[in-house]
This record gives structure tokens, C-alpha cells and sequence, in this order.
């Protein structure tokens, strides 16, 4: 199942009307205290990367999760997970203090053949809650990836049965954007969780294709992804991209990047080191509480043999006519394990922000408390109620370059950096500074 291709033909397409409808409460155990750092791990790719790197399967599986757990990253998506290797993959997690949420193969409710099909459905739900066997590693059960709009109703049928069929933790699922607002109003599943890929190739004319465009629409997406789940209270999730998608033949260098051969055409793109980070700043920015990256695994090889492209998707120009390096593997890993320099940013961003988590929990959006912020700056406000704090998150929206950012003040105050601890000096034209790197950002308060 390749989620991703599922975007081509809705990313610039009118959102779905959201049709009035009640539900049941979402169940009691909800997610609202959590706060994953997580990666979206398809599962059906371990089996060959451990091949290919001379591992058995569940030594690969071990070293992955001990690499994951020292650069910060405590929860995995394991999608088309078999029933059979969730309590291995429960257990090594467990003993890692980490979190699961099994999107089992077994249960995907999109499969038309499963859909309304009770019977089957209550047999392997309930095969898969005792395979688990209680473990502490469970955070969620994943129902379905990407499950449209029209089947709703379906799907919290399936979400109410889940939880009658013994499930101690709460269902989910993840919806593509137009979907999210549909399952937060008319479903009890306790996330929202969006899988937002803002960074299509250069001229695709499915989605936004330029830098700016692709900041802009993805601001907007998890803005209407937290304001949908904040509305239904709900928790919201972010799915952000770290992939390429290449439509065609293709293969891996001596780098272990993807090459695009002749007749390819790029889809998506790989994001940038600062595109890495800036969509997390971004999201924390907007209130997501939540995320999952897609993808943690490339694939295990390359399809030379694919044939070129040829269809209504894509205008022909964009097919290549040479062999053309990408200078990305097509997932946060390469082929032999090896971290790439956006896995790596993205582990700095979840280090910065794990002591941060406390006031994160269970925050809402609301204005910024200070005032403006410069070019190339981006600047939004957070409210904890619980602790009746209320700071601002600053992002560079330059994902190329470092920039001191100005913050002018409304009230004549100094502010301190909640990421660095600092306390920042206002300047007598009632600024402070802050240098970010490309697409970095932090959090400012006043002491």
C-alpha cells in the first residue's frame, strides 16, 4: 500500500463539505496526555533491508529502535504490521520505554472485502488485542490508512465495535487534509492525525510546487487540522513528509540515493535539512501536539526496470532524459541504516523539544503575546491552560539560511528563550533578537 500516491489527485481539490452528525464520545482512555515524537515505519520493508544489510529480522528491527530511542524518538506507526510480529515488536518496545501504535494489515478497513464485514473484522481484532497481551507499549490501534470521507460512518461503526471487543487503548486513523475536518466532526477517534506533504517536485501541477507555496499550504493544512480536533476535542497529530516519490524507473548510487532514469518523473521531493525542521516548529507553532514522521524505512532497492511514466497525471516535460541524482534515499534512513542529514535534524528538534513537553501537553492556539516579528519570522501564540501560561513560538521561515529574527514587544519586558533557558534582553526600541537556524524555532515567554 503506497499512501503517498493517494495524494496526487487531491492535494489542490476542493475540501469535502463536513455534513452535520453526532457521535459517540470518544472512549474515556483518550490521548490528550500524549505527546509522540514518532516515525511512520512500513513495516513490509524490514524484512528486506535486513537482507540486504546481512541482519536477521528482528536484530534490524533492534538496532533501529535503539538508533530511534538515542536521537530522541519514542513512539513508531508500524503500518501492514502482521498480527504475528506485533507482540515481538511490542515487546522490544516496551523494554525500550517506547510507544506503538500497530496499523496491523490484518485490520485495514479499506480492503473493500472488509468493509461491514463484522465477522471477519471481530476475529482479528480480538486476535490482535490478545496478541498484544496487555503491553504498556501500546499507545493506539491504527483502524485504516487514509480512509475517505464517504466511509465515516463505516469507520466509527468499526471504532465502537474495536473498543467493545476489548481494546484497552483508543483507536485512530490517519486522513489526508480534506478528510481530517469530516473525521473530527463526525467520528470518536481520539486524534486527528493529518499526513501533510507539502513539497512537490518543481512545475507538478498537483500540488504546491514552489518553496513559498508549499510553507504556505502546509501552515494552512495544520491550522485546519488542530482547529478540527480542537473543536471536537480532539488531539491533533501531524504527519509531516520526509520522502521522495518517483513515478517510473529509478535506482540508488553509490551513495545509496535514488537516481531517476530515463522517463522518470519526481513527484514528490525530498524536503531540506531546514524544510525538515521548519515543519516541525511550524506545526508546534499551530497547536499540533503529535507527530509521525513519513517515512522512516526507504525502500529496500530501486525499480530500474519500472517502465517510464506515461498518463494524464503529469505533463510529458517533466519526465528526465538522463540518468538524474536526487541526493535523498527516500526516507529518513538510507538503504544501509545510516541516518541522513534530515533524520538528523529532525532528531535535534525532538531533543530540544522533550524537556518542553510538560507545557506542550494540552495547549491551544491563541494570539501572539508580544507583537511582530521581522522577515523572514513567523510567529505564533500557545495558552496552556492547566498552567495558565501563555508563550510564543518563533520560526524562521528561511529554510536555506541562519537569520536574527526581531521581536517587537508590546510591553516594555525582557523575554526568555524557553529552548536555551536565555534570558533576552529587550533593546531600547523595545525588540529582542533571535538567531535561528535555516527553519529552526523555539519557544519565548516572559519571566
Amino acid at each position: 500500500m503506497n499512501k503517498a500516491i493517494c495524494h496526487a489527485l487531491v492535494a489542490f481539490t476542493a475540501a469535502l463539505l463536513v455534513s452535520a452528525g453526532s457521535v459517540r464520545a470518544a472512549d474515556p482512555s483518550d490521548l490528550a496526555g500524549s505527546f509522540p515524537l514518532g516515525v511512520y515505519w512500513p513495516w513490509e520493508r524490514t524484512e528486506g533491508l535486513a537482507k540486504r544489510n546481512g541482519r536477521e529480522k528482528w536484530a534490524f528491527v533492534e538496532q533501529c529502535l535503539d538508533d530511534l530511542k538515542s536521537r530522541g524518538i519514542d513512539a513508531v506507526w508500524a503500518v501492514n504490521l502482521g498480527i504475528s510480529d506485533l507482540p515481538g515488536l511490542a515487546q522490544r518496545m516496551a523494554a525500550r520505554e517506547m510507544k506503538l501504535v500497530p496499523a496491523l494489515g490484518e485490520l485495514h478497513y479499506n480492503v473493500p472485502e472488509r468493509r461491514n464485514n463484522w465477522d471477519y473484522l471481530e476475529r482479528e481484532s480480538k486476535r490482535a488485542i490478545e496478541a498484544a497481551g496487555g503491553s504498556p507499549a501500546i499507545l493506539a490501534w491504527a483502524l485504516c490508512d487514509e480512509p475517505g470521507g464517504s466511509i465515516v460512518g463505516e469507520m466509527e461503526t468499526f471504532r465502537q465495535k474495536f473498543i467493545e471487543w476489548g481494546a484497552k487503548q483508543p483507536p485512530v486513523v490517519v486522513t489526508m487534509w480534506p478528510d481530517s475536518p469530516i473525521y473530527a466532526e463526525r467520528a470518536g477517534f481520539a486524534a486527528v492525525c493529518t499526513d501533510v506533504y507539502p513539497f512537490f517536485s518543481a512545475g507538478n501541477p498537483n500540488g504546491p510546487n514552489t518553496p513559498a507555496a508549499s510553507q504556505s499550504w502546509y501552515r494552512r493544512q495544520v491550522q485546519m487540522t488542530v482547529g478540527a480536533a480542537r473543536k471536537a476535542g480532539r488531539t491533533p497529530w501531524i504527519m509531516p513528509q520526509c520522502f521522495v516519490e518517483i513515478w517510473g524507473p529509478w535506482k540508488y548510487d553509490e551513495h545509496l540515493d535514488a537516481v531517476m532514469l530515463p522517463g522518470a518523473i519526481l513527484h514528490w521531493r525530498q524536503p531540506t535539512v531546514g524544510e525538515a525542521r521548519w515543519q516541525l516548529w511550524s506545526a508546534i507553532g499551530a497547536g499540533a501536539r503529535g507527530f509521525f514522521w513519513f517515512v522512516y524505512l526507504p525502500p529496500p532497492e530501486g525499480q530500474p526496470e519500472a517502465k517510464p511514466y506515461v498518463g494524464p497525471t503529469f505533463p510529458p516535460a517533466l519526465a528526465v532524459k538522463e540518468a538524474t541524482p536526487l541526493y535523498a534515499p527516500g526516507g529518513l534512513l538510507r538503504p544501509d541504516g545510516t541516518a541522513t542529514p534530515e533524520y538528523l535534524a529532525v532528531a535535534e528538534v525532538f531533543v530540544a523539544l522533550k524537556p518542553l513537553l510538560p507545557l506542550l501537553k494540552g495547549v491551544v492556539p491563541t494570539d501572539p503575546p508580544f507583537g511582530e516579528v521581522s522577515p523572514p519570522g513567523w510567529i505564533g501564540g500557545l495558552s496552556n491552560l492547566e498552567s495558565k501560561r501563555t508563550f510564543a513560538v518563533l520560526v524562521n521561515d528561511d529554510t536555506d539560511h541562519a537569520q536574527v529574527l526581531k521581536v517587537r514587544l508590546r510591553k516594555p519586558h525582557d523575554v526568555r528563550d524557553l529552548r536555551t533557558g536565555q534570558v533576552l534582553k529587550r533593546a531600547a526600541d523595545d525588540t529582542v533578537a533571535v538567531k535561528l537556524e535555516p527553519g529552526d524555532g523555539t519557544l519565548l515567554e516572559e519571566p
